[in-house]
């Protein structure tokens, strides 16, 4: 090796220590609410409960199969990807039970994939509930077995939905979408 490959490899080796470093890992959520701010984004590992209360989250939440995660009042920011999740309420109508239980919506910055979620295991909670959120990008939801609510959002991007078993409600309160809308919504 002369003398200049080995100044360049260890160069390389000393860069790659120092961005190994420098990176932050991701909170991983399961018991308690949680609220505050978390950097380096979220995730919700397989059988985690996950309840986010006016929390702030930098680099996004994953949810991983078997996770379950209830977020009311939260700014994320990275978006949300969930795929074979239990269970997923990102903000809840003032209807939902238990009665008098309020989850205001959220602010997420980035968008929803939610794919091959449910049947749900909060009942009589919907198995996707996105209600009363503001979302800053796309909300793509494929695949998913149970119950899904979409109401009462403000999406600024496209809404789809693709080989769902269920057409989505909007419990009479149609969402306000700035992109293409590929959903069809339950008239009842």
């Amino acid at each position: 090796m002369n003398k200049n490959t080995a100044v360049l490899a260890a160069a390389a080796g000393f860069a790659s220590i120092v961005a190994t470093a420098g990176a932050i890992a991701a909170t991983e959520c399961n018991g308690p609410p949680l609220s505050g701010t978390y950097n380096g984004g979220l995730v919700v590992k397989g059988g985690a409960f996950c309840v986010l209360g006016g929390a702030t989250v930098r680099g996004g939440v994953r949810v991983n199969p078997g996770g379950i995660l209830v977020t009311c009042g939260s700014t994320i920011n990275g978006g949300v990807v969930a795929n074979g999740a239990a269970n997923l309420i990102i903000g809840a109508g003032a209807d939902e039970e238990p009665q008098g239980v309020i989850c205001p919506g959220n602010v997420i910055r980035g968008g929803v994939q939610i794919s091959n979620t449910g049947p749900g295991v909060l009942a009589p909670a919907p198995s996707i509930a996105i209600e009363r959120d503001h979302i800053e990008g796309d909300v793509v939801l494929r695949g998913n077995a149970g119950p899904i609510m979409i109401s009462d959002n403000t999406i600024h991007g496209s809404l789809v939905c693709a080989n769902n078993a269920q057409v989505p409600g909007d419990e009479g309160n149609e969402s306000t979408i700035t992109g293409a809308l590929q959903c069809e919504f339950d008239d009842e």
